[in-house]
């Protein structure tokens, strides 16, 4: 099956790294001050993957864009030394723009797995030594419901914003993502938007504060279970009372971007008449 390619340009970032701006989403795949950074900042590194006992660690990353997430996870699992296998699904919409990756580059080892990171866009699946990475490409709600439940023990969360692109960050996709997260397992996501942690809480997760980088406020952490800082009563009480923290909802995981909007907006208008 062929889907079609999204809209697409290049644009440099603050670390040297380039960076795609959908014209379809009207905003870039990652933040200004530098995209291979901001996947080691914001995700790699917080989800906390590589301290964990595990002999197989398994990695879900919502939208894989042009590869920066799993390219800066498989660079610092690389490194390890404790004999471990990583094994990765990507879930993407369409495919990655090939033209666009080819002229992407860094040097030495980092360009060896970029690389290897490319056959996805031909193969849907890329291999190394001690990894595997699959890809599955179409619309994530569908893909996702397809996984084993309890199966991962990090997820990364990073599709386009949650006002261009609401499908991924409502309540009921998040409970697909609660299902197939291993006990444990941490969410790691750029966003802090009030509707998101709301969301977020409301499918299970324990929610607490991701790290911030350059001028992008804090992301979000979310786990199965307590192993992340909750938010406190006070950042707690902001949800439950503020209209603004009202959840996207999509009970059928097919709902049009337009329809999930409109269906939040009336869920606020009716919140803010119940509320003093």
């Amino acid at each position: 099956m062929a889907y079609t390619m999204t809209l697409l340009r290049s644009i440099p970032t603050e670390d040297g790294t380039i960076s795609l701006y959908s014209e379809e989403y009207g905003q870039a795949m990652h933040t200004q001050s530098g995209a291979y950074t901001e996947a080691l900042v914001k995700h790699v590194r917080p989800s906390g993957i590589l301290s964990l006992n595990e002999n197989t660690l398994r990695v879900l990353d919502v939208g894989f864009g042009i590869g920066y997430n799993v390219l800066a996870l498989l660079e610092e699992f690389t490194r390890d030394d404790r004999g471990r296998s990583l094994e990765i699904t990507t879930l993407e919409k369409d495919f990655p723009p090939v033209d666009i990756m080819e002229a992407i580059s860094f040097p030495g080892k980092t360009g060896a797995l970029y690389d290897t990171i490319k056959r996805l866009c031909e193969n849907r699946e890329a291999r190394g030594e001690k990894f595997t990475v699959r890809m599955l490409a179409g619309d994530a709600r569908r893909s996702l419901p397809t996984l084993e439940a309890s199966h991962f023990h990090a997820i990364f969360l990073d599709p386009y914003s949650p006002a261009k692109n609401p499908e991924l960050w409502t309540v009921d996709f998040f409970r697909e993502l609660y299902r197939v997260a291993a006990e444990s397992c941490v969410l790691t996501t750029y966003s802090s938007a009030l509707q998101i942690r709301t969301a977020l809480l409301e499918a299970g997760f324990t929610v607490g504060k991701g790290p911030s980088m350059g001028r992008k406020r804090e992301g979000t952490l979310a786990a199965k279970g307590a192993c992340v800082e909750p938010l406190d009563e006070t950042e707690r009480a902001a949800l439950r009372s503020d209209p603004k923290a009202t959840p996207y909802r999509d009970e059928t995981l097919s709902g049009a971007r337009g329809e999930i909007l409109r269906h939040r907006k009336t869920d606020m208008a009716a919140r803010r008449k119940t509320q003093p």
